[in-house]
C-alpha cells in the first residue's frame, strides 16, 4: 500500500530573500509575520531563472532561515537554477518549518504563523522581527493534494497544527463532511474559523485534551482521510488509536511530530 493516496507535486529548492511587511498578534499566543519581496516572483539566480513561489497543498512547509540575537542574517546556502548547495557561507544556518498560513500571490503576500512559546530560534527572531527587516526562506519543496474518493475528513492537533488546519478551511472544497479537533493553552487561544455545512470544530484545552477528544468522536461507515499534526508523543498516541482502533489504512494516514516535549 502507498504510504499517503494523497498526490504529490514537486517544486524546485529555492532560496528567497524577502522583508517583512507587517507583525500583527492574532491570539495572546500567535504572531503572525506577513512577507513581502520580489522574489516570491520569478528572479534571476546563477545559471538561470529562479521559479516564482508555489504553494497549492494545505500542510505545505517552508524553512525559515533565522538569524541567530544579536546577527543580521544567517549563513546562506549558494543557489543555483533549481538547487542549493548548503554550508558555503560559514556554515548551515539554523532553519525551522512553518506552514504558509496564507499565500496571495496578487497582493505579493506570504503569512507566516508562530506560536511564542518561550526558547525556540524562530519564535524569539518573530517576537524581535519588525518591518523592514529581512527574512529568508527555502521552500516548500513540494505540495500534496487532498485526496479524492473520500467521505469524510479528520483534522486534529495542537495549536502548531493551526496555521495548516485554518487554511484548509479558509479553502475549505466542500462535499465532504468533517471533525476538526484542535487544542490551544487556553480559551484566549481559539482562533476566527470559517463556517461550513458539515463540518464540525472542537476547541479543547490541555495536552492531553485533544487526544481524548479524538478518542471520542463518533465514527461513521465509508473511507476518512485523516491528518494529524503536533507533540510527537500525543501524536504518536492518536496514531496508533486510529490505525488500531479504527482501522484507518495507511494510506489514509498522514500524522506527522511537529515538535518534542
Amino acid at each position: 500500500m502507498a504510504r499517503t493516496r494523497r498526490e504529490a507535486v514537486a517544486w524546485p529548492t529555492i532560496l528567497r530573500e524577502l522583508r517583512v511587511a507587517r507583525v500583527a498578534d492574532v491570539t495572546a499566543s500567535t504572531r503572525r509575520v506577513t512577507l513581502v519581496g520580489e522574489q516570491l516572483g520569478e528572479f534571476p539566480v546563477a545559471g538561470g531563472t529562479a521559479a516564482p513561489f508555489r504553494s497549492e497543498g494545505f500542510d505545505d512547509h517552508v524553512k525559515l532561515l533565522v538569524p541567530l540575537e544579536g546577527t543580521d542574517r544567517p549563513p546562506l546556502p549558494v543557489q543555483g537554477p533549481d538547487r542549493l548547495e548548503w554550508g558555503g557561507a560559514g556554515g548551515r544556518p539554523v532553519a525551522k518549518d512553518y506552514t504558509p498560513r496564507r499565500f496571495d500571490p496578487d497582493a505579493g503576500e506570504l503569512d507566516l504563523d508562530f506560536v511564542l512559546h518561550e526558547g525556540g530560534f524562530a519564535a524569539g527572531w518573530a517576537r524581535r522581527t519588525r518591518p523592514g527587516d529581512p527574512a529568508w526562506i527555502v521552500g516548500p519543496t513540494r505540495s500534496l493534494l487532498l485526496p479524492a474518493g473520500v467521505d469524510r475528513i479528520l483534522l486534529a492537533g495542537d495549536e502548531t497544527a493551526l496555521p495548516a488546519i485554518a487554511r484548509l478551511l479558509d479553502a475549505w472544497p466542500g462535499g465532504v463532511e468533517a471533525d476538526v479537533v484542535i487544542e490551544v493553552a487556553s480559551p484566549e487561544g481559539i482562533q476566527d474559523l470559517p463556517d461550513h455545512g458539515g463540518v464540525t470544530v472542537q476547541w479543547v484545552h490541555g495536552a492531553p485534551a485533544w487526544v481524548q477528544a479524538v478518542h471520542d468522536l463518533p465514527w461513521a461507515d465509508g473511507t476518512t482521510f485523516c491528518w494529524v499534526a503536533g507533540e510527537a508523543s500525543a501524536v504518536r498516541d492518536v496514531r496508533r488509536f486510529l490505525a488500531d482502533q479504527r482501522g484507518v489504512p495507511r494510506d489514509c494516514l498522514d500524522a506527522t511530530g511537529y515538535w518534542r516535549r
